[in-house]
């Protein structure tokens, strides 16, 4: 296995060595995103993780190490194929895409809407080919051909009426009705990485269910804790060696070969979106990437040490910088996520360096911009270490929840090996594709007057120049609330599980200084009680004209959705 990375290792070393500059109009613009990894997982922002071909991407690109999600799956996509903050677009206070999420309520509703654009609309709209692979999860379905969907849908929405047009909006949501000539992968947040043939699956092409390639043997290792009926779909392949489709492989195969297709002398730029599942849960891997991973997490305090370290080495985080030590469980099926996780990450990097080759083979490298990153930090189930040096996860808005490692390639354009450390934000990178497709926002769509776009341009940074931070950057997730005033000072109202600080009295607030204290170290709350309420007003005002409801009155129309 070792033998095999470091040769792809070298394939890629030698594509990216060649590259020529180029002066194309309009570059392909090819998008890689993974999800649930932690900000230190890769070994270019300091991870044990070996991940070689991610690392070349650094090589030969630019690292931001100050790039924002919107902590959580689906507002993260929204924000980045719209550009809009995600309660402009049914994404807001931590809303995802799922029926059984879904709220009757603008800010909330979980479903992208139809008179609003996206990025794959306006990049074809602009002549380029555009293509997805991956994960959707922002909304959707056809149930207005499935009587069987129409009834689940009411079984989830209690109290609701199903008309022709809600089910014709539900439809509207898609991916192949929103500007993409081709899609393959899941509508939705999750299922299995592993099929085997005769099993049922998820997996959809364009409108239809895909048909799929079970042309590798693996050996299966299918982890989950759950004891219920789902847990037992999670897990029925665990142990088992045989034929099967593993969702990181076969939807690079397919993406692959949309490269190729779209590939040629006279042809139109394309625009792929390729969204890994991995390393979200279920927590499934080849066997033989878990085995590897499972001694690196003997020392999990020589793991963080050795993070922080790496950061530090790699000028991504300040030497002599504080940061608190994670807490973590001390037992064996918690190191067996661990381990599971870093064989997920490092499956994908082995496809990230297929998808390179693939574009470096049809003639596509030297003219095409890459953009890597993960859409939140690691989840709740593996901790805080994942995004050391930072606290929190996935769904909480201290850093670890929210900033993400993230990469831009672009040959001859941005300089190889560069840091950029200016704030960039996931809802940045509608204005710049329109940057580099030579395209403008259009005033109305659908018949619809537009709103100002709340994402700005970052090529600026990304090619050598810097930009100023966002004068205020507001986050909301399920009745936490936070905002970073002009890069430095972040507040946050109530952080942490809405369980948990739901019946303690009064409003929990901290305050940091981000220059000086990255990490979250040092609440300085008290000390600067007059920039508390200077930041708690506007992020209440902010949270009222977007439409976010207290999370209070959200759980009484659904009383599980904090479990």
């Amino acid at each position: 296995m070792f033998r095999i990375i470091n040769i792809c290792s070298l394939r890629v070393a030698v594509i990216f060595g060649v590259m020529p500059l180029f002066a194309s109009d309009k570059p392909n613009i090819v998008i890689i995103m993974t999800d649930d990894s932690g900000y230190s997982d890769i070994g270019c922002f300091g991870g044990e993780i070996e991940t070689p071909n991610i690392d070349l991407l650094a090589k030969y690109g630019m690292r931001m190490s100050n790039f924002y999600t919107n902590g959580r799956c689906s507002p993260t996509r929204a924000s980045f194929v719209t550009g809009l903050e995600g309660s402009h677009v049914g994404f807001g206070g931590g809303s995802l895409g799922d029926w059984s999420r879904e709220f009757p309520f603008l800010a909330h509703r979980g479903r992208l809407p139809y008179d609003t654009p996206i990025i794959s609309e306006l990049l074809k709209e602009a002549g380029y080919r555009t293509m997805m692979s991956g994960k959707w999860h922002l909304g959707g379905s056809q149930m207005k051909f499935s009587n069987g969907q129409q009834k689940e849908w009411q079984r989830s929405h209690e109290g609701w009426e199903l008309t022709e047009e809600e089910m014709e909006a539900d439809y509207l949501a898609l991916p192949t009705q929103r500007g993409f000539d081709e899609f393959f992968g899941i509508y939705g947040a999750q299922s299995n990485f592993f099929f085997t043939e005769g099993e049922g699956h998820s997996i959809m092409e364009n409108n239809g269910l895909a048909k799929l390639k079970y042309d590798r043997t693996y050996t299966m290792h299918c982890f989950t804790k759950r004891k219920d009926g789902l847990g037992k779909i999670y897990s029925r392949n665990h142990g088992k060696t045989a034929k099967a489709f593993y969702d990181s492989d076969g939807i690079t195969d397919r993406a692959i070969e949309m490269i190729e297709d779209a590939s040629g002398k006279e042809k139109d730029p394309f625009f792929l979106y390729l969204t890994y599942r991995a390393p979200h849960r279920p927590l499934q891997a080849p066997e033989e990437l878990v085995q590897k991973y499972l001694p690196a997490y003997d020392d999990l305090r020589a793991i963080e040490k050795a993070r922080i370290d790496g950061l530090i080495k790699e000028g991504l985080f300040p030497a002599g910088g504080n940061s608190k030590p994670s807490w973590f469980p001390e037992d064996e099926n918690y190191r067996l996520q661990l381990a599971v996780h870093a064989a997920m990450v490092d499956s994908v990097d082995q496809n990230v360096g297929r998808l390179i080759e693939a574009l470096k083979a049809n003639g596509e490298l030297d003219n095409t911009f890459i953009l890597f990153f993960s859409d939140n930090g690691s989840a709740s189930h593996l901790q805080d270490i994942m995004n050391t040096p930072y606290r929190g996860n996935k769904a909480l808005v201290w850093e670890g929840g929210i900033k993400a490692h993230a990469i831009a390639v672009w040959p001859g354009k941005i300089e190889p090996g560069s840091i950029g450390r200016d704030q960039v934000w996931v809802g940045d990178f509608v204005p710049t594709f329109l940057e580099l497709a030579g395209a403008e926002y259009p005033k109305s769509f659908r018949g619809k007057e537009t709103r100002d776009l709340d994402g700005r341009d970052v090529l600026p940074l990304l090619t050598g120049g810097s930009i100023e931070p966002h004068e205020m950057l507001f986050f909301n997730d399920k009745g936490q609330q936070a905002v970073i005033y002009k890069g430095r000072w972040k507040l946050m109202s109530e952080p942490g599980w809405y369980l948990q600080t739901r019946d303690k009295p009064g409003i929990a607030y901290e305050l940091y200084d981000l220059q000086s204290d990255p990490a979250e170290t040092n609440n300085i709350a008290k000390s600067k009680p007059e920039m508390v309420q200077q930041l708690a007003k506007a992020s209440e005002e902010w949270r009222i004209a977007s439409g976010i409801h207290d999370y209070g009155e959200l759980v009484k129309v659904r009383p599980r959705d904090p479990y």
